[in-house]
């Protein structure tokens, strides 16, 4: 099998912000195996905001009929940087 090919698909990102400032940030990763995530998804950039937090869950679910790929369905909560 070729290498790991691994990325956040771009149109599943939400980002929310509660009345403290926490975010709440979920998205999909999709991979092309089974294996676990090599990447870390703690530290992340959007919209020019850095975002570092921690995963809250990950679910891996099977792409049915796309030949090994898989998703991951993210949530991670943390803090945003302006700076």
């Amino acid at each position: 099998m070729p290498d790991d090919i691994e990325f956040i698909d771009c149109a599943s990102l939400s980002i929310q912000y509660d009345a403290t400032g926490i975010a709440s940030l979920s998205f999909v990763v999709l991979k092309n195996s089974m294996e676990d995530l090599t990447g870390t998804y703690t530290i992340l950039t959007a919209g020019g905001v850095d975002f570092e937090g921690v995963i809250m869950s990950k679910i891996q679910t099977p792409i049915i009929g796309s030949g090994g790929w898989c998703q991951w369905q993210m949530q991670v909560r943390g803090v945003g940087n302006l700076e």
